[in-house]
């Protein structure tokens, strides 16, 4: 070989690696965007509109270009989760009428609440941040969104009055909204076997006729249990039922601030907040089961203490401030609960009888998922539908039910879109309500479910034992202590929560690199002791 031809090739060999290193990183740079970009067409066009309401938001409160459905829906309770589907249905039917088996709150001579200022205080590794700040978007439309625990744009009042303003808003804005108060019996069918429902009967009433019918019955689950049994659908298969039972139990201590006693608890309160909460909630891995959580409200000068946990018996449960003082103390991690908390104990125990408290014990029971999107096809009402707790009853400590209503509220209203004025309710209409929304709310049952199941009182569902959901668990625990230092986790956090963002989110690189480290941690502290 002439010398020339062998120094090319040997020139050529040695930039060869060179050219192969710049090469493979561009070919590894142009996957990585690539598959970036992909992610971001399957979470845009696939993940959003399946398992947020993001999309079907933006036909809310939209006026219908055909005119309403003929007809009247009636709604079935009048709690939260009612009034918001009393909301859309008013958008669709010619009439809504809810019926309800207790007077109104706002008999109860409440003043409308005004919208104020809300933050989430986070002391310590074992402080839970949630919130339920809205936006105008859906202030205007009676929907609860959760965005960011920061946001200064929120409604800091009690569940009562926030019930309320939603009742008074649903009769000044809805004028084809009507109310009546009675006990529903059961649903009436024309014909047995025909998958159309005519209308409810009503004890010691006349029978109300229907076009649709809402179910918001909350936590009795009427329609599984009695009326589509009686009214000739089922029984329905006991396997449709997912049901356990924490034995939670909580007692809660309400006080009605006087006037006078408002600008010193201001001055206890950090960054001047005038509403907001504070709570210690148990991690399952530390052994503890107690709770306490803290909610206090500007509207009413109300403040609320509860206090209990998974087990905890009604003597372990505090019914005053000395005990309650002696319980905080007494917490797993009772060193990160900040000092106003015992100052603001003191002002309670010094002003008790002015601020007229009460105390009550409660317990929420059994949890349960009616599970009607696995029902056999033909088998449920075409013109019926479950919102709230009729479908899903989660445990309240977690504080996601009006959350839950409002994906409902919201879903109802994309499928009733897709829904001719001059038509009857498709068939399949329920079928598809139950299919879409499940995955939306899905999320909440499994979380409360995989939390519950850590505590060793917890009476697990029927097959299953408490090691069911360990690694969820477990995720979750490094999820909550990893946003704790990062607002970008804990934004993350909150937004797959409440439904904004797909869950799948928090799979993302930059907020699965922090979760995996913060679980490293966690092991690496375990060898260690």
């Amino acid at each position: 070989m002439p010398p020339s031809k062998l120094s090319w090739l040997v020139s050529s060999l040695s930039i060869l690696p060179q050219n192969w290193t710049v090469v493979a990183s561009a070919s590894l740079f142009g996957l990585l965007v690539a598959m970036n970009l992909l992610g971001k067409v399957i979470r845009n066009t696939l993940l959003v509109p399946k398992l947020t309401l993001m999309e079907d938001l933006k036909g809310v409160g939209q006026k219908r270009t055909d005119g309403r459905i003929q007809g009247r829906a009636v709604v079935c309770g009048g709690s939260i989760a009612g009034l918001l589907a009393a909301a859309v249905c008013s958008d669709h039917f010619e009439s809504v009428l809810i019926i309800e088996s207790e007077g109104s709150p706002a008999e109860l001579g409440m003043d409308k609440p005004k919208p104020m200022e809300f933050r989430t205080m986070v002391d310590g590794p074992n402080a839970l941040p949630t919130a339920i700040p809205l936006r105008k978007r859906l202030i205007q439309y009676l929907a609860l969104h959760a965005k960011d625990p920061r946001t200064p744009l929120g409604l800091g009042i009690s569940r009562q009055a926030f019930e309320t303003l939603l009742r008074r808003l649903v009769v000044k804005s809805r004028p084809n909204v009507s109310f009546m108060t009675g006990t529903i019996n059961g649903f009436k069918c024309q014909t047995r076997g025909d998958r159309y429902l005519s209308g409810v009967t009503v004890k010691d009433q006349d029978d109300e006729l229907a076009t649709f019918i809402v179910d918001a019955t909350g936590p009795t689950q009427s329609s599984y249990h009695r009326w589509l049994e009686n009214s000739g659908f089922g029984p329905l298969p006991p396997s449709l039922q997912d049901e356990y039972d924490p034995c939670l139990s909580y007692a809660q201590s309400v006080y009605t601030l006087p006037d006078k006693l408002i600008p010193e608890v201001e001055k206890l309160l950090p960054d001047g907040l005038k509403s907001g909460f504070w709570s210690n909630l148990p991690e399952p891995s530390t052994g503890e089961t107690r709770l306490i959580y803290m909610y206090w409200a500007e509207d009413s000068h109300w403040l609320m203490i509860a206090s209990g946990g998974w087990g905890v018996t009604k003597e372990q449960r505090p019914h005053r401030i000395d005990e309650l003082r002696e319980y905080t103390k007494s917490l797993h991690n009772a060193e990160a609960t900040p000092q106003w908390i015992f100052k603001l104990y003191d002002l309670l125990e010094e002003h008790g009888d002015e601020c007229s408290p009460w105390f009550a014990d409660y317990h929420p029971g059994k949890m349960s998922f009616i599970k009607y999107h696995e029902a056999q096809k033909g088998t449920l009402p075409s013109n019926w539908v479950t919102v709230g707790d009729a479908t899903i009853k989660l445990n309240p400590i977690y504080g996601q039910g009006c959350t839950k209503a409002m994906i409902d509220a919201v879903t109802l209203d994309s499928l009733l879109r897709l829904v001719s004025a001059q038509q009857d309710l498709p068939l399949d209409f329920s079928d598809k309500f139950f299919r879409k929304v499940v995955p939306r709310t899905r999320g909440m049952w499994d979380g409360n479910k995989a939390n519950d199941y850590g505590f060793s009182t917890t009476q697990p569902a029927k097959g299953e034992t408490l090691d069911e959901n360990a690694f969820m668990r477990a995720f979750s625990r490094n999820f909550i202590y990893a946003g704790l230092k990062s607002h970008k986790v804990q934004t993350a956090f909150m937004y797959a929560a409440t439904g904004l963002t797909p869950r799948t989110d928090v799979f993302a690189p930059s907020i699965l690199s922090r979760i995996a480290w913060q679980w490293l941690k966690e092991l690496t502290n375990q060898r260690r002791s």
